[in-house]
């Protein structure tokens, strides 16, 4: 793909873009520090956050709040850095609250 230089160096160029699709890439950037993936993660564009909260970088005290946040709670439990005690924890909330 002409012009297309890989994953560094995409947080230095997006993670302050005004257009939320741009900062979601800046997530991608293998350099991207914890700090600011912990910022994308209260970025205004939900889908800056979702990709924020699914980023194995985030702050754990950062994807603990995120399961409770209903547009981020998906992406922070497919988070691989989530402990299995808390991931089967949040499963077992999700389905106490779908039942009849």
């Amino acid at each position: 793909m002409p012009g297309f230089r890989g994953r560094e160096g995409l947080a230095a160029r997006y993670a302050d873009h005004p257009d939320g699709n741009h900062r979601r890439l800046a997530v991608r950037d293998p350099a991207a520090t914890p700090a600011l993936i912990e910022g994308l993660s209260h970025d205004p564009a939900v889908w800056t956050r979702q990709a924020a909260a699914g980023d194995p970088r985030l702050p754990l005290h950062r994807l603990r709040e995120a399961l409770h946040i209903p547009e981020l709670a998906s992406s922070a439990g497919a988070n691989p850095a989530l402990p299995e005690n808390e991931m089967a924890a949040a499963l077992n909330r999700t389905g106490e609250q779908n039942r009849p």
